[in-house]
């Protein structure tokens, strides 16, 4: 590839990262730092802001893989991963599929394997950045730019607007919620009532006349925008 990836690898079997850390070296790949542990993996990430993470589900203390991919889904910038593992629990490989990784490697780790899914991944991320949205939001202090994805829902408060993100910060900015939308060309934001503005893709249950986010909120559905709103959620 063109670009000289940095990658950082979390794996809690040192040798086998060694390996790993000469195969990326031999295809001019930059290791950042290997981690064995979820702490470790967290504060690597944030000194380093790796371009890719290979990940071991397994690691060493209480929290896995998985919990660190959580981690890396609520980053205001996006970082693709690549789990590797010697397990076949089928349910914990259910598990790391909700975390939508960009791939997964069984061990022993093949070397023409690892970076050819390494090249796929970064390739198929490259693509899914080009189609994000960035809103530029002011809350009356300094500018944030957020990613339509981020946002899990916008609540009415007067002519204030409450931007709940998937981090769990709230941004306040003055703008009413009529005009949100306004000019924003985003498939993923929807006005499902008067007071509220939900993401269609962070919405983890509903009925007839409310939905609940991943986030908790109970969100009600205006009658006229239910029939459109169950389509999209369908």
């Amino acid at each position: 590839m063109e670009t000289t990836l940095r990658i950082l690898i979390v794996e809690d079997e040192v040798l086998i990262a060694e390996v790993i850390k000469l195969y990326l070296e031999e295809h001019k790949y930059s290791v950042q730092e290997i981690c064995i542990s979820y702490e470790d993996a967290v504060a690597a990430y944030q000194r380093e802001q790796p371009d890719l993470v290979l990940l071991d589900i397994r690691l060493y203390g209480q929290k896995s893989g998985i919990d660190f991919a959580h981690f890396l889904q609520k980053q205001p910038i996006k970082t693709p991963f690549i789990y590797l593992t010697s397990q076949h629990d089928r349910r914990i490989f259910n598990l790391a599929l909700e975390t939508v990784p960009f791939g997964y490697l069984t061990k022993p780790i093949q070397k023409a394997a690892l970076w050819t899914s390494i090249e796929t991944a970064y390739h198929l991320h490259q693509k899914s950045k080009s189609s994000d949205i960035i809103l530029t939001l002011f809350d009356g202090q300094k500018k944030h730019r957020v990613n339509d994805k981020e946002i899990v829902c916008v609540k009415s408060d007067h002519v204030y607007s409450n931007v709940h993100l998937l981090n769990g910060d709230k941004l306040t900015i003055r703008k009413p919620l009529s005009q949100f939308l306004q000019n924003l060309q985003s498939k993923l934001l929807f006005q499902c009532h008067r007071s509220y503005i939900i993401n269609t893709q962070h919405v983890s249950s509903w009925n007839n006349k409310t939905l609940t986010l991943v986030n908790g909120l109970v969100v009600p559905i205006s009658r006229s925008k239910k029939e459109q709103l169950l389509s999209l959620l369908k």
